[in-house]
């Protein structure tokens, strides 16, 4: 298990659902010493509206989970790949060598938890298609999580964010014609061209870079719909929506 861990929101089968992963076991996935996908469902007490966990009930969870999870990695050399918190229950996700010991070392952390209802399962994943395929963010949830990091460092300098101010968006392409109908799209939603750049990397795919800018907000609700407009329009011609910046502003 690495220190590298991102929370995102999407949903799963329909239904919201708040996401944990381990960004940096994707570095050696799929492992071949552990090829088992073992998991625990854990059934939530008083979940919300959209079946996620509300706040009175966080710390009960984060005991039990810091319970088991020690456990079961002693246990069985397991390793914790993800969380998926979604229709009332919050689903632990583990790869191990094998399931031996998993159930028992599950039972007997639970037992201070009596309260609580669980389930555990396992099946053979050798090309741990559960991490890549659904705890894995997708490139608009990466992009999400990107907004995320921003807005915190933007907000930690004292920015109020709902104040509108010039912000800097940036996308890169193969080739100028692509870039060049990208900008003509992004104007008509309202956006600037500020300037373009080359990369004098040879083996860039995409050399063709462009800056936008447009007047907004930048607070989740704001930057999240003017992010995904530039992404899905970079994505129609052929090229990658590369992020954002700001200047801080505070009131």
């Amino acid at each position: 298990m690495s220190d590298n861990w991102e929370m995102y929101f999407t949903n799963v089968d329909d239904a919201p659902a708040a996401m944990l992963v381990d960004m940096g076991a994707a570095e050696n996935a799929p492992d071949p010493e552990r090829p088992v996908l073992l998991w625990m469902w854990l059934n939530l007490k008083s979940p919300n509206e959209d079946g996620l966990a509300d706040d009175a009930e966080e710390p009960r969870l984060v005991e039990i989970e810091d319970a088991f999870i020690d456990a079961v990695e002693l246990t069985g050399d397991a390793i914790l790949v993800g969380r998926i918190t979604t229709c009332g229950r919050r689903e632990f996700y583990f790869y191990a060598k094998s399931s031996v010991g998993f159930e028992d070392s599950i039972a007997e952390s639970m037992q201070a938890f009596e309260e609580y209802e669980f389930e555990t399962g396992e099946e053979v994943d050798e090309e741990w298609s559960h991490y890549t395929d659904v705890l894995f963010p997708d490139p608009e949830n990466m992009q999400e999580i990107f907004n995320n990091h921003v807005i915190e460092e933007l907000s930690e300098a004292g920015d109020s964010l709902t104040t509108t101010r010039l912000v800097d968006h940036h996308a890169s392409f193969a080739d100028d014609a692509s870039l060049a109908s990208f900008v003509t799209a992004a104007e008509a939603e309202g956006f600037q061209k500020l300037s373009d750049e080359m990369s004098e990397d040879p083996d860039d795919e995409l050399p063709h870079g462009v800056t936008l800018q447009r007047e907004h907000a930048v607070d989740w609700g704001t930057i999240d719909e003017v992010t995904f407009v530039l992404f899905s329009l970079a994505g129609e011609h052929e090229g990658q929506y590369a992020g954002w910046s700001s200047p801080v502003v505070t009131d």
